[in-house]
């Protein structure tokens, strides 16, 4: 004789349905959320996301003021009579767009990433709600950096990795207004003589 199967709990089958929807689900939106990032990186020239420390960006304002005030360039001191516009190639979550921002630049961010974009987009809305001073200033773009134009940017601001620089030079010398500066985080443009250099171990 065998002993008759025991009959299946309906909370029990009613359970693993919810759970395996909820796995299911889960999986599909991180999917969603990592292709950003995966993409990029299958690029070319991959630009991984690593934020800036907020040293780093306190490095990138330095650097600037000190140029300028050294050659008596305008670039330390913008406002809406003396428009300067800053563009950061790579803008991640957009955190040297917004200091610049509140410095007065005119900032631009672009990013392939379009979860980053949207996220900076956001905050960029909500700081203008808030009040923030110069919020409008920031403004973000999901775009390829070697699409997009640099010609009318007085200061372009580079976080990238040394496998780029040739390549991004020769994109750079062909667009960049006369009197531009270039800020290059870590790893020199090799093509560009370098006019001054805010020197920070690794944050230089």
């Amino acid at each position: 004789m065998t002993a008759a199967s025991k009959p299946i709990n309906a909370e029990s089958s009613k359970f693993g349905y919810y759970a395996a929807m909820t796995i299911g689900v889960f999986a599909v939106g991180f999917s969603v959320l990592t292709i950003p990032f995966v993409l990029p990186a299958m690029r070319k020239h991959a630009l991984p996301y690593i934020p800036a420390t907020t040293k780093q960006v306190e490095n990138v304002f330095k650097a600037i003021n000190i140029y300028s005030q050294q050659n008596n360039l305008n670039y330390s001191n913008p406002s809406a009579k003396n428009l300067v516009k800053l563009i950061d190639l790579g803008s991640g979550d957009g955190r040297i767009v917004f200091d610049a921002a509140s410095r007065g630049y005119h900032s631009t961010g672009v990013e392939l990433n379009s979860v980053l974009v949207m996220y900076s987009k956001i905050k960029s809305i909500l700081n203008q709600v808030k009040g923030v001073e110069n919020a409008s200033n920031a403004h973000f773009r999901r775009a390829d950096l070697w699409k997009i134009s640099m010609k009318e940017y007085d200061l372009i601001i580079v976080f990238g990795v040394q496998e780029m620089m040739k390549e991004l030079a020769t994109k750079i010398k062909d667009e960049m207004k006369p009197n531009a500066l270039i800020v290059s985080c870590r790893h020199p443009i090799k093509a560009f003589k370098s006019v001054f250099s805010y020197d920070d171990e690794l944050d230089r």
